[in-house]
Formats: C-alpha cells, structure tokens, sequence
C-alpha cells in the first residue's frame, strides 16, 4: 500500500476494503459513472498524522506460494476524503477514486457544439487529469452528437453518454476513464468460478431484450423494438429514436444475468467489466467488494450494489433533475416578463407588431409578424434597409457616411452619372479611340483644344472634302483620280506636294502636266482632259 508516497507493508496495515460498481442496485441500470471507494485502516503510530486530505491511495496486490511470487499489481488509485482515529490508537482513512472529481459542472470546453461524444469524454479526462481507456474509443463508435451540457456536472454527462452505449463510466485498476457497456461479454470468458470456492445465490437470467427505452428529461420517452421481451429503460435527456434503435442494434437478443459470489476467490488481475463462468452461466463483473488478505476473497456480482455516498457536495440524479426544472422555470419566467414589458411599452402598434424568437438554432426579431433579422450558423440575414454612419461591411468602410471601397467591379454605370472630375488620359489605352467610338463619328471643332495635332492617313477610301484649309503637312493624298472627287478650296501655310505624282493630279478639273514635280514653281500647263 502506498499513502501519500510512502509505502505501507501488512505489518503496519490492519485492513484493506475496496469497493466498485458499474450499475444500481437490483434491475440492472445503465447509464452511471460510479467513483469506486476504499477504506484503510492502519496503526497510529504507522506514521498517520503526516497523512494530509486528498492523499493518494493505492494499493497493490500479487500471488505468491511458498517459494514464487508474482509481479505488484496495482488495484485502483484513490484520494482521501475523511479520516477516524479510535482510543486504541487506529486511524481509519476513507477515500474515493477520481470518479468523484467530475461532482461539478464543467469549468471550461474548446469544443463545438453540438460534440461528438468521444470529444466530450475526453475533455473531462482531461480536466480530471487522466486519460480514455482504449477500450473506451473502441466501443463509442457511433458518433452521436450532444448539445453542451451547461446544466449538468460533468458526472451527468458522462452517465448521459454512457447511456447511449447501454454502459456507465468507471474509473480502472490504473486510473484510466472506462466505458462498461452491460451487453459487452467476450466470446471466451476471462475466469470460471465454480461453487466450492465461494457461496452463490441463484443466478436469475432476464428474458432476451427486444426493446430500448430512453427517458428524457420532461417525462417524455423514445422507443424502438417491440415490449414482447425485457425491455431496458434507461435515462437520457438527450436520446433521439435513432439512437435508441441504434443501441437495440447492439443488445437485441441479449440476455442479462444477474448473480451474487460472496467469498470468492478470484484471479487480482480481474476488473470491472470482464466477462465470467458462473458454473456454466456467463456474465460479467459489474461489482466487486474487495478485501485484501492472504486469500485476497470477494463479493462479485451482476446487478445490485447501492450508489456511492461521499463528503463531497453531492446531489442525486433526482435532486439534480428537480434543481435543474426549478432553474428552467424561473428562466422562462424571466423571458416571458421581458417580453410582456417590450409589448405594453411600445409606442403605436398591436402587441404582436414586434417581438423576437430564440431557439438551439437561430435568434430571430420579428415585425408586424414578418422576420426582419435572423442569426444562426450561417451568419446575419437582414430583410429590408439597413443605416449605417461608420462601420465595416465585407471589407468595405463607412465613415461619417462616406462609404470608401478599395476595389470595385462594377458591371454597368450610366455615363450621366459621372458630373464631375476629370477623366485622366493615362486611363485611356494607345490607339484605343476609334472612330466607331464617337457619336456619329463626328468630333466638333469646339472638343479640340488649340494646336492639337490631327495627323490622318487617307487611304485607298473615297474621301470628299468641302472647302478645307489645310494648316501643316498634308503627307499623302492617294495616286488615283477616283480617291479625290473634289477639293475647293485653298492651300494656306506650307502644304508640301513634293511626294505626289503630279500626272494624276487634278485641281477644279484641270491636271498637272507630267513631269512638273516641283513644288509650285512649275505649275504652267493646265490641261481638262
């Protein structure tokens, strides 16, 4: 025995009792999480008086003969809770396992919720400060998920998810969080009793399951099979019809077992859980009442041991269940007067022009019975027109009413939208401005700004000009006839001729003669034809 890490021997212990259950007493009662309890009592003088409250507890047990022995084995850790010391110099120390730290609502979570059930579990290992048995993960497979139990300790929650499973929660020999589910017996059997080495009163066999029913919490049930067989009634406020049908899946057919093994002699390495020979009758090791000695005897059985009782602060499953009601009702007296207070003190309007809903999805406001705003997992929906001086929508801000956007697309704007500033010029591409482009491909003299540049090329398109003064170069005026029907008019400045071919050049109806290329000087002979 170890105490606060120091070992104790037979010589100072006087006596060792461990006791464990899985379910209730006499009908078998899933949906538990049970702390397993020690009692130690040792000599005054052993040291005891240094022993502080919450002390470790553990105690080891191995198989020996006359000349082998085998390895320690641990059999539970514990914590002391209370202590008694008698006149004749005994201290009696009583302690629970970590079972009884989950006696309270839970502090903290990181989760999502709704959460899986495994996720669930293992956070509250985790503020116990030990781990999920593996045997645990290997049986909650069905990946229910629960809403966040803010109203229940985490004893509850962990007896409300064993529920689901037709198991409870205990802790094991090494303090590992374990999942024992009533229906889970092995193929082969981990030990055979027989009756010369222990008393056993009859071993009662149920009739086969054929039905789950699962009580929730306003006194209302779901159910799935048929009532023509033994049917389990088990408590959860969070069951559904198809996780009832999921767990008559598992435990149709089956068929409990209930017996009682008083001085047993059994195997120390057997836990909670494992599965039994009774004789020729297999069930399982649903309690045990402990006491170590030379022959390491105990009572064994299936079905019936009384729930645990503790110094800790501890309410029944009933009394939770009728805090929990009384809770509920004050807060939905509270609601029901704000919303009374909201109706008479609007200003206009019927009773029913305003008000809002909540519910595990969604929060809603309601106007003259319309929805005008609803928040649930997808975001905010507003229905209708929403002010806004300053703020942030999307990436895009409001200031003192000014909406600023850093990149906007917009697909069609009209041009009379546009009434003030400038368009600057570096926007418009090179060669980009076609004629195509300008109302009837006409650009009035009063759009050019003065000593702007013009510069065409006049191909081989006819081209019919009135009277035009030319101001500059004109660079090419094609080499047929048929290119220029008629130009009147006058040349003014420096209108350069030097690269047109003057046999094919006309003017009022007359042509250059050949050979006159010259710029002006040798335009003497004039010719109509």
């Amino acid at each position: 025995m170890r105490i606060d890490g120091v070992y104790y021997g037979m010589n100072k212990l006087i006596s060792v009792r461990t006791h464990r259950a899985a379910f209730g007493e006499g009908t078998p009662t899933p949906g538990l999480a049970v702390a397993g309890e020690i009692e130690v009592t040792l000599y005054v003088n052993a040291g005891t008086g240094t022993i502080p409250r919450k002390a470790e507890i553990i105690p080891y047990v191995r198989v020996c003969n006359e000349t082998q022995q085998s390895e320690w084995i641990q059999k539970g850790l514990y914590y002391v809770d209370s202590r008694q010391s008698t006149p004749d110099r005994y201290t009696t120390l009583h302690g629970y396992d970590a079972m009884l730290t989950t006696e309270r609502t839970q502090p903290w979570s990181e989760l999502s919720w709704p959460a899986l059930d495994i996720d669930e579990v293992s956070e509250i290992a985790t503020i116990m400060g030990v781990t999920v048995d593996p045997r645990t993960t290997v049986l909650m497979t069905a990946g229910f998920r629960i809403p966040m139990p803010a109203q229940y300790t985490m004893r509850e929650t962990l007896a409300q998810i064993a529920a689901l499973y037709g198991g409870s929660f205990v802790m094991t020999d090494t303090n590992t969080l374990l999942l024992v589910c009533v229906w889970n017996l092995k193929t082969t059997a981990d030990a055979v009793l027989r009756n010369n080495f222990f008393q056993l009163d009859p071993v009662r066999a149920f009739p086969a399951v054929t039905g789950i029913r699962f009580l929730l919490e306003d006194d209302s049930e779901v159910f799935a099979g048929t009532t023509t067989g033994y049917v389990f009634e088990i408590r959860c406020p969070w069951a559904t019809s198809a996780m009832a049908a999921t767990l008559l899946t598992k435990m149709q057919g089956y068929v409990y077992r209930s017996y009682t093994a008083s001085d047993a002699v059994i195997d120390p390495a057997l836990e909670l859980g494992d599965t039994l020979m009774i004789i020729t009758q297999k069930s399982g090791l649903f309690s045990e009442d402990v006491s170590f000695g030379t022959l390491h005897t105990a009572t064994i059985g299936a079905g019936g041991d009384e729930e645990l009782d503790h110094d800790y602060k501890f309410e029944s499953p009933e009394e939770r269940r009728y805090t929990r009601r009384m809770e509920n009702m004050e807060s939905e007296l509270t609601v029901q007067a704000q919303q009374i207070s909201a109706k008479v003190s609007r200003v206009g309007g019927s009773a029913s022009s305003f008000g809002w809903y909540l519910d595990a999805d969604r929060f809603s406001l309601m106007s003259n019975n319309v929805e005008v705003m609803q928040v649930n997992q997808n975001g905010l929906t507003v229905r209708g027109t929403v002010y806004a001086d300053a703020g942030e929508i999307g990436g895009c801000s409001i200031v003192n009413g000014v909406l600023s956007v850093q990149n906007a697309n917009i697909d069609s704007i009209n041009a009379s939208k546009i009434t003030a500033g400038t368009l600057n010029v570096g926007r418009i591409a090179a060669k980009s401005l076609t004629g195509a482009k300008i109302a009837d491909e006409t650009l009035a003299s009063g759009k050019l700004a003065d000593g702007a540049a013009v510069n065409r090329v006049i191909g081989n398109s006819a081209v019919s000009y009135a009277k035009t003064s030319f101001q500059g170069t004109l660079d090419q005026v094609g080499t047929n006839k048929a290119n220029i029907d008629t130009i009147f008019g006058y040349f003014t400045g420096s209108a350069n001729f030097s690269a047109l071919n003057a046999a094919n050049f006309w003017l009022n109806g007359y042509r250059i003669n050949a050979g006159t290329t010259t710029p002006y000087g040798n335009l003497v002979t004039w010719s109509n034809s």
